[in-house]
């Protein structure tokens, strides 16, 4: 079958709803059209599937798998036979999950040690970055899995990730930023690229075409698809961002938002774009080609016609299956209190909860709890959001009193989700609250 007999199927309605992800780790199916789910999976250095509900933080419970070296570590032997066979044994762990796409390496430039993700990446040197990063592609497709290069590009810091504007000139952006990109997928055969949460030189790369399609796919060949970071902005350059813009995403030929923009329904622009010709039919038929092409090479359509190849993990001891139960949402206008004095607060225990968020902006964080230990013991939970590190609120003993502690937090994500962990034993919880404060970020 060819990818131009699936397009053929589909109506204008069909192509344009292959452009976002059906759920937070799969693509879009179309199962009358011949066109199955992908499943998606970070991560860098072991496949993080989650066995039930998937949250895009890991909140649920993951299926087990191998922790392996960090792309750090890896890197450090300058050895692309170890990468390889690190490849392909992520590869195999995937395969065995049914996971067709994993989303890894990164190949961002540790610019500083003060990056929270530097571990992911390979190294400061753009040549070594690019030949590992190479390496360990071609160990995850001899597995018959696709590994996602990512974040396309300089995203060389966590803090403010969603909104930085990384401002490079085009030399330091061709020999740093992008130069592990273009070997990766020159000598890696890339197939599927990530594009980051911030902007380059003033555009979210969500919806930039220089990178997009004239330095991918028409400077270095890139055939495959590409995907948005989750829930990532786009612009128009000179406007504000706007995630439901999916016409200057599709424009820029970046195929895939990941996933809808607020996780239930699909609210974004394209319909009306063709008809006001904000994107024309052959810009949309050219990512529906993209999306197909690539699907047409992956282990999910072998599955989905009964052809695929079964991989098993053997020798792994069973586990205990951790309960599964999906993260509760609150409401929240401009405050809330959550009533968490029956949360378990064991130590080495998790707690995880989610906000719609009506308005966004700089919140207050409360959090208020009692303790029955001495005056000198230190019980500190950590509150993490967006899988980041508000951070950690230390208690002693109370006296059995109630005793309030509070920072401050950004929150510009209409889903945001948080977990608690609890480091140590002997602290009775009671309370969260969270408050919009008139601070700007």
């Amino acid at each position: 079958m060819k990818h131009t007999d699936i397009i053929q199927k589909l109506n204008l309605e069909q192509k344009c709803a292959l452009l976002s992800g059906e759920t937070v780790f799969t693509t879009r199916a179309l199962p009358g059209k011949g066109i199955p789910a992908i499943t998606l999976s970070d991560g860098p250095n072991g496949v993080r599937k989650q066995a039930g509900a998937a949250d895009h933080l890991g909140l649920n419970p993951s299926v087990p798998a191998t922790c392996f070296p960090t792309s750090s570590a890896t890197a450090c032997s300058w050895d692309e036979k170890l990468g390889e066979a690190v490849g392909e044994a992520l590869g195999e762990e995937a395969a065995a999950q049914e996971v067709a796409v994993l989303l890894g390496p990164g190949l961002n430039i540790q610019r500083s040690p003060l990056c929270g993700r530097d571990f992911e990446y390979f190294s400061e040197d753009p040549f070594l970055t690019g030949k590992m990063a190479a390496a360990e592609l071609k160990g995850m497709a001899g597995a018959g899995v696709t590994g996602t290069i990512k974040h396309f590009c300089a995203n060389n810091r966590e803090t403010n990730r969603h909104f930085i504007d990384s401002v490079v000139s085009e030399r330091a952006l061709r020999e740093i930023y992008l130069k592990g990109f273009e070997i990766a997928v020159k000598e890696g055969g890339a197939s599927s690229v990530m594009t980051t949460y911030g902007r380059v030189n003033g555009l979210w790369t969500a919806g930039n075409f220089d990178l997009n399609t004239v330095i991918l796919r028409e400077e270095w060949g890139f055939k495959g698809f590409t995907m948005t970071d989750w829930w990532a902005n786009i612009n128009v350059r000179g406007k504000e961002p706007d995630k439901t813009d999916f016409a200057a995403m599709a424009r820029a030929q970046n195929d895939v938002y990941m996933v809808c923009p607020d996780g239930e329904k699909n609210d974004d622009n394209t319909l009306v774009a063709l008809e006001n010709g904000g994107i024309e039919r052959c810009e949309l038929q050219r990512n529906a080609a993209n999306i197909c092409g690539f699907l047409l090479h992956t282990n999910a359509l072998k599955r989905a016609e009964g052809i695929g190849d079964t991989v098993k993990v053997i020798n792994r001891e069973d586990e205990e299956q951790e309960d599964d139960k999906p993260v509760q949402f609150y409401k929240v206008d401009r405050d809330i209190t959550l009533d968490l004095s029956d949360v378990d607060t064991k130590k080495g225990t998790s707690y995880s909860f989610a906000l719609d968020l009506s308005n966004f902006g700089i919140y207050r964080v409360i959090v208020t709890a009692s303790s029955t230990q001495s005056e000198l013991a230190q019980i500190p939970m950590t509150l993490f959001s967006m899988g980041t590190a508000v951070g950690t609120f230390t208690f002693n003993g109370t006296g059995g009193k109630a005793v309030s502690m509070e920072k401050e937090t950004p929150m510009f994500s209409r889903f945001t989700t948080f977990r608690i962990y609890f480091a140590q034993n002997g602290l009775d919880l009671h309370s969260i609250r969270f408050e919009l404060t008139d601070k700007k970020r």
